[in-house]
């Protein structure tokens, strides 16, 4: 007990001894209690202020690493789209870049070497035009074949049956060789392909399957000026690059550049077509060079110049070609172009002596939410709707036949397409032309066609 009074004895002798001399009274005790009682007050408010003041920058932090982190989602989500844009571009193996992309069934080798895809892409028409009988044509049946036996070599063909073939009775069917070439890949930048080529001379050539196409007949650009499909055999270099221009990390540049045995002397006033090379034979010594370059400043907008110079018969005289092509996408709009110029040096021949085309497209892509549920919509994940105009454009010098001056024809196509799918398309459309002298495509000959194209 004695122990207990002891303690408490010092504690409070401690306490007293701490007070100041001046607090003798108990006002004065509370006065002093009440100053560190505002001092204390503050502090804390102090402290709450450095705390909000922490918040607040936590808060900033927070922002900042949210926005990176958004802008780095958006980078791979740009990514994942260019990846999945290559991916569709068919002048990789198949139709879909297979065997890892879209499309195309991915068969395994059964005798344990690479990857092979199966693709290909069908269509019928129905045509009615002024002096021309009505009829269905069964146009193009296409199957593509591509493999890829290593990492570093790829292969990839497309056989084409027209009309159904040779031996149809009635018919002027064909089959052909579209394409049939080997890749040995060395790098983005550089690779080496041979085979036979499909000729990089403007944007159609290279993009031309039916199903990937809004409207039914090819421009007349692309039939009398460039002869799609244009099929060359021979070799060459093509690849990519990606330069960074300070923070623009979006440019891509691509290019082909091949040497192959060119055109003949086959083409007339009416078209190159009948110029279309062997695969088998050069008609002389020299080859041909041809090429494209393309720069694509973002996804979905891409220009291209193309060129080609090659001599087209024994006596050295030569054929040269420029061309230029564009496609600009804004939301649903697309806005393609194309621009081909061929000309002839004559030498003691009398022929055409140039080829010039040109034709714009614009395509308007929607959908009407209320369809959603109707036949149309219902069990389809992106169906759309797309309203089509083209004007088409050809004009080829005279040779000096029965005619008299040059030929020229231009067309004014409307359309309207229903696509369930991507690679699924129902196609409507009416046509007018307009030809002076000899006819290149319709003549005068206005008219409707529909078709149905599928790719897979």
């Amino acid at each position: 007990m004695r122990k207990i009074s002891l303690v408490f004895g010092i504690f409070f002798l401690t306490i007293f001894l701490s007070l100041p001399a001046k607090a003798e009274t108990i006002e004065d005790i509370k006065a002093m209690m009440g100053e560190m009682k505002a001092d204390y007050e503050i502090r804390i408010k102090g402290l709450e202020a450095k705390i909000e003041a922490l918040n607040s920058k936590q808060q900033e932090d927070s922002a900042k690493i949210e926005g990176i982190a958004i802008k780095h989602e958006e980078k791979v989500a740009n990514i994942e789209q260019k990846i999945e844009a290559k991916a569709l571009d068919v002048e990789y193996v198949g139709r879909g870049n297979a065997p890892v992309g879209k499309g195309g069934l991915v068969v395994r080798n059964p005798f344990g070497f690479g990857n092979v895809s199966v693709g290909g892409y069908a269509d019928l028409e129905y045509g009615d035009f002024e002096n021309t009988d009505a009829s269905f044509t069964q146009h193009r049946w296409v199957i593509n074949i591509g493999a890829f036996p290593h990492e570093r070599v790829r292969f990839n063909s497309e056989l084409e049956i027209e009309y159904g073939g040779p031996n149809v009775p009635n018919a002027d069917g064909e089959v052909k060789v579209e394409q049939a070439y080997m890749d040995y890949l060395i790098n983005d930048a550089i690779n080496l392909r041979a085979g036979a080529l499909l000729v990089p001379f403007g944007r159609y050539n290279l993009y031309h399957d039916s199903d990937l196409q809004n409207l039914t007949d090819r421009p007349i650009m692309a039939r009398d000026i460039v002869p799609t499909t244009w099929t060359e055999a021979g070799a060459g270099i093509l690849g990519g690059f990606n330069p960074v221009l300070g923070s623009y990390e979006d440019l891509n540049l691509n290019y082909e550049l091949y040497v192959v045995n060119g055109l003949d002397a086959g083409f007339s006033d009416t078209g190159l077509a009948g110029g279309r090379a062997s695969l088998k034979t050069d008609n002389n010594d020299d080859k041909a060079v041809v090429g494209r370059l393309s720069a694509s400043p973002w996804l979905n907008q891409e220009v291209g110049v193309s060129g080609y110079w090659g001599e087209y018969d024994t006596a050295g005289t030569d054929l040269s070609g420029v061309g230029l092509d564009s496609l600009f996408t804004f939301g649903p709009v697309e806005l393609i172009n194309e621009y081909a110029y061929f000309g002839v040096d004559q030498g003691s021949a009398d022929v055409a002596n140039f080829f010039q085309g040109a034709y714009t497209q614009l395509n308007y892509d929607f959908w009407p939410k209320f369809l959603d549920n109707s036949f149309l919509g219902r069990g389809f994940k992106d169906p759309k709707l797309t309203l089509v105009g083209r004007y088409d454009w050809g004009l080829i010098s005279d040779d000096s036949d029965a005619s008299t001056g040059n030929n020229e024809e231009d067309r004014w196509t409307l359309g309207f397409n229903y696509r369930p799918i991507d690679n699924f398309v129902f196609k409507l459309e009416y046509q007018w032309n307009e030809t002076t002298n000899e006819v290149l495509e319709r003549g005068d000959n206005n008219g409707f066609l529909t078709s149905m194209a599928i790719g897979f």
